[in-house]
């Protein structure tokens, strides 16, 4: 008998306009721990959301073409079950409006750390998520 085939733990989506983002995020994981998807514009991002499932979406709030909240909120329609993260290199006086009005389970300040990406990844993915939306 063969053993079955190894597969990702999660299908993760990437929204940002930055292509650094775009660049560095495969990098954050180990390598073929999740099967990453990046799209550079929100509409892409919604466009794939078509016709691929993803469970995990980290949407960046400011591109050129929709912000973060219009992309989660279609995402969502077209995937009600994705999570979704939102990030922004821009402070707010108040992310968790931002969290309540995309249905994001977190918001995330850039620069990005690596290791809280990865933990926040992996909780959400094993379903033991943050209950509670909170900034980091």
């Amino acid at each position: 008998m063969q053993p079955a085939p190894q597969t990702s733990a999660g299908r993760i989506l990437i929204v940002d306009d930055d292509n650094n983002i775009l660049d560095f995020f495969p990098h954050m994981f180990r390598p073929g721990q999740y099967a990453i998807t990046v799209a550079s514009r929100g509409s892409l991002a919604l466009e794939l959301a078509a016709h691929r499932t993803f469970d995990l979406a980290f949407v960046d709030y400011y591109m050129d073409d929709m912000n973060g909240v219009v992309v989660s909120q279609r995402l969502r329609h077209l995937q009600p079950h994705v999570q979704i993260v939102i990030m922004s290199g821009f402070s707010f006086d108040n992310p968790s409006e931002i969290i309540r009005d995309s249905g994001a389970r977190e918001f995330l300040h850039k620069p990005l750390n690596a290791d809280r990406v990865q933990a926040l990844t992996d909780q959400l993915l094993s379903g033991k998520g943050p209950d509670a939306a909170s900034t980091r």
